[in-house]
C-alpha cells in the first residue's frame, strides 16, 4: 500500500508514542502469491499510527513492520471485529459521520474491497454488537439511537430511539449508548448520559437500558447511585461490562476518569435472572488493597477482558497528573471481582494509558493477548491465565498494537 509506505520514513519513530482508537475502510492487503496460513494461526490485527489505523490478517510470528505495509488503512476512531467469516470495521470521520464495512475472509485472506457498507451521518457510531448471523447492533453514541443491521448486507432492520431515556434529572444532554452485553435474549447497554461535551463528562449515576433483541424494543432503563455512569461511549471492545459463569452481569464505572469530585468509580452488578441492579453489592476499587497498601487512588480504565472465575484482566492507573496520559506509569492487573482485590501482573512493565483497549482474550480462553510499549519499544505479549506466565509474541516496530482479535466467533 503506497500511501502507508510513504508515511513510514517520516513517522516511524514518532509513531511508537502514538495511540488513539480504531477503525474501517481502505486499500489492499495480503498479496495473492503468499501461501495461505491456517486460520488458527491468524489474528485480525490493528496498528495505530498518527491519525490512521492499519488493519488486516496476520500471524504473531510474522515480521510486523513488513506485514503492516500491506494492511488496509482507516481513520483512528472506531472499531474492528471478526464475526462469521468476515472482518467488520466501524469508524467515524472528524465530522462524526461513520462507515460500517464488511470484508469477507477466505482461505486465510481478507478481501481487498468491502462486500458491503453502510453509512451513519453525524452520530459518531463506533461500537457494534453481534446478536447472531441475522442481526447486529450499531450504537450511535451521539445519535441517541441503536440500529439493528443485517450482518451480511448491512441493511438497516430497525432503529431503536433512545431520546426519551435521556436522564434529564441528572442534567444529561444525550443518552450516549456504550458498553453492552447480551443475556437471556436481552441486551443490557450502558447509557453514558453526557452532561458536558467539552470535557467528555458522563452522568453522575449508572444508567443501563434493557432491550429485547427479538422485538428491538426497550423494556426499561435502570439506575444506580452507587457509582457514576457505567460503561464507555468508546469502549469498542465492550470491555467495561461482562457476564460471568453464574449469569451475573457486571458493569464498571471509571467515574469520568475520576476527574469529577463526588463521582464514585467501581463495579455494580445485575444478578442472574434479574433486571435491576443488586442493591446490596458494589465494588469500589479505591477501597481495595493494591501494591502493599490497604487503599489507593487508582482507576481501572476502559479496557480489559473477563478471564473467568471472577477475574478481570485490566489496566490500572490514575489521571491525577495530566502528564500521566503520556507517561509509562499504567499497570496491568488482575481484578478479582468476587474477592474485591487488585493485583499487579508480574512480567509486564508499566506502559501508556492508551494501551488499555489492546487487551483481548484468545479463542481458547486460556490466555490473554496484550499490546504494550515502553521506552524500549513496542510488543505484543501473551499472558497464560493458569500459570501467570508472560511471553513476548511479536515486536511492534511500526505504530502501536491496538486490536489483536482471534479469528473465532
Amino acid at each position: 500500500m503506497n500511501l502507508f509506505k510513504n508515511k513510514l520514513t517520516a513517522a516511524a519513530l514518532a509513531s511508537t508514542m502514538m495511540l488513539a482508537a480504531c477503525g474501517d475502510d481502505s486499500s489492499s492487503n495480503a498479496s495473492s502469491d503468499e501461501p495461505s496460513k491456517e486460520s488458527g494461526d491468524l489474528y485480525l490485527l490493528s496498528f495505530m499510527m498518527e491519525t490512521s489505523q492499519f488493519f488486516g490478517l496476520g500471524a504473531l510470528s510474522d515480521n510486523q513492520g513488513k506485514m503492516v505495509e500491506d494492511f488496509n488503512e482507516a481513520p483512528n476512531t472506531g472499531a474492528v471485529a471478526y464475526f462469521d467469516g468476515s472482518v467488520y470495521t466501524l469508524v467515524a470521520d472528524d465530522g462524526g459521520n461513520s462507515t460500517l464495512s464488511r470484508y469477507e475472509v477466505k482461505d486465510g485472506k481478507m478481501a481487498e474491497k468491502a462486500a458491503a457498507t453502510a453509512k451513519f451521518t453525524g452520530t459518531n457510531a463506533i461500537m457494534m454488537k453481534f446478536v447472531d448471523k441475522k442481526k447486529m447492533y450499531v450504537e450511535e453514541a451521539l445519535g441517541d439511537a441503536i440500529t439493528a443491521v443485517d450482518p451480511k448486507t448491512l441493511k438497516t432492520k430497525k432503529t431503536i430511539d433512545l431520546s426519551s431515556y435521556i436522564d434529564e434529572e441528572s442534567g444529561a444532554l444525550t443518552s450516549v449508548p456504550g458498553s453492552a452485553v447480551i443475556r437471556d435474549d436481552k441486551m443490557f447497554v450502558s447509557l453514558n448520559q453526557f452532561v458536558d461535551f467539552d470535557h467528555a463528562i458522563a452522568g453522575p449515576r449508572a444508567s443501563v437500558a434493557i432491550i429485547d433483541v427479538k422485538s428491538d424494543k426497550v423494556d426499561k432503563v435502570i439506575y444506580s447511585d452507587k457509582v457514576a455512569a457505567v460503561g464507555g461511549m468508546d469502549d469498542m471492545n465492550n470491555t467495561a461490562s461482562f457476564v460471568d459463569e453464574k449469569g451475573d452481569i457486571y458493569f464498571y464505572s471509571n467515574a469520568s476518569y475520576s476527574f469529577i469530585e463526588g463521582y464514585q468509580e467501581g463495579w455494580v452488578r445485575i444478578k442472574s435472572g434479574k433486571t435491576e441492579f443488586d442493591k446490596d453489592w458494589v465494588f469500589h476499587m479505591h477501597d481495595a488493597a493494591y501494591d502493599g497498601k490497604k487503599s489507593n487512588n487508582n482507576s481501572l480504565m476502559v479496557g480489559g477482558t473477563y478471564i473467568g472465575n471472577g477475574k478481570f484482566f485490566g489496566f490500572f492507573g490514575t489521571f491525577s497528573d495530566p502528564n500521566n496520559w503520556y507517561n509509562y506509569e499504567w499497570q496491568y492487573v488482575i481484578v478479582n471481582i468476587y474477592k474485591k482485590t487488585v493485583e499487579k501482573i508480574k512480567g509486564l512493565s508499566p506502559t501508556i494509558s492508551w494501551f488499555a483497549p489492546s487487551i483481548h482474550l484468545d479463542a481458547d480462553g486460556k490466555s490473554v493477548l496484550v499490546g504494550h510499549a515502553d521506552k524500549k519499544g513496542g510488543s505484543i505479549y501473551r499472558y497464560e491465565i493458569e500459570s501467570g506466565k508472560v511471553t513476548k509474541e511479536m515486536d511492534v516496530t511500526t505504530g502501536n498494537a491496538y486490536y489483536i482479535v482471534p479469528l473465532a466467533d
